[in-house]
């Protein structure tokens, strides 16, 4: 698959989920809602992964350290970070935090992985960033983040976190993406349902029929599918081009909240749009040196 399109449809369905969320959000609690995705994500992969030729479920047994790793910082990490960060930081500057994941990525590899990075490259990530800052600026500029300087730094964690989970999936160079990350979100729900538990009582859940469906939709579409094509965009393309789908994921939210809520979109975020689509030019080699020969 083009990775263009393998890059859409993985920002495409990420962006759709917070439509779904929405919808269970006042009924569900953060925990719970990340212990259903991971869980209902894995069975689903679990299922998918009984129609596979038995060399493609076999499973190198060196992976499982990488998959638990994974699992903490991609899954378990991230989401206690979050939910705390969100508690004091305004949603704008949070995307704007969160959108640094192909940052704290590039720089990742090139301190610690030794990693050399194209000055396309570089010039790729700070546009995308900049694309971001245009589409998520905050009404009252940055006076949020000094407002919540403890929020906004377990946002930033958050995103960190994020990144280095992008650069160690790179380790699942081998055999089938879906096995990888059953793997990783059954282990993931090891840590979450516990947590639910524990802190939200969620035994004590009670929800409607259409929310049960919307959880379901979820954890299928949103966990298992979504991240099963996310680690094959890794191994395709690596850690760097994948991490982009931050970037596109608030474009695709906003996209789909004007046709579909008819939200209105203001210039500053088109501009935002425009930059992060240009950020994507600098980020392809031969698609810059098509454009310059033009």
């Amino acid at each position: 698959m083009n990775k263009y399109v393998l890059l859409l449809l993985i920002s495409g369905i990420w962006g759709s989920q917070f439509f779904f969320i929405a919808l269970v959000i006042d009924d569900v609690g953060v925990i719970t809602l990340s212990a259903f995705k991971a869980c209902i994500g894995g069975i689903c992969l679990l299922f998918i992964g009984f129609f596979l030729s038995k060399e493609e479920r076999r499973v190198n047994r060196s992976y499982y350290k990488w998959y638990i790793i994974i699992a903490v910082f991609e899954v378990v990490l991230p989401f206690a970070f979050i939910a705390q960060g969100q508690k004091t930081v305004p949603s704008s500057i949070a995307a704007m935090l969160i959108g640094m994941v192909p940052v704290f990525t590039i720089l990742f590899l090139i301190a610690f992985f030794k990693r050399k990075s194209t000055r396309g490259e570089i010039t790729s990530i700070l546009f995308g960033f900049a694309g971001i800052v245009f589409l998520s600026w905050p009404t009252q500029g940055f006076q949020d983040f000094f407002n919540s300087i403890q929020g906004s730094i377990l946002l930033i964690l958050a995103a960190m976190s994020f990144g280095l989970s992008l650069i160690i999936m790179e380790k699942l160079n081998e055999g089938s993406s879906v096995i990888h990350m059953r793997n990783v979100l059954l282990i993931a729900s090891a840590f979450l349902i516990p947590m639910s538990l524990l802190f939200e009582q969620s035994f004590k859940l009670d929800i409607e029929r259409s929310q049960s469906i919307y959880l379901a939709i979820l954890g299928i579409f949103h966990a298992g599918v979504v991240y099963a094509l996310f680690n094959r965009l890794i191994r395709q393309e690596g850690a760097l081009f994948t991490s982009f789908s931050n970037y596109i994921v608030p474009v695709i939210g906003m996209i789909l909240g004007f046709y579909f809520l008819h939200e209105a979109l203001s210039i500053h975020q088109l501009i935002g749009m425009g930059i992060i689509m240009m950020s994507l030019v600098f980020l392809d080699k031969k698609l810059m040196k098509k454009l310059i020969r033009k």
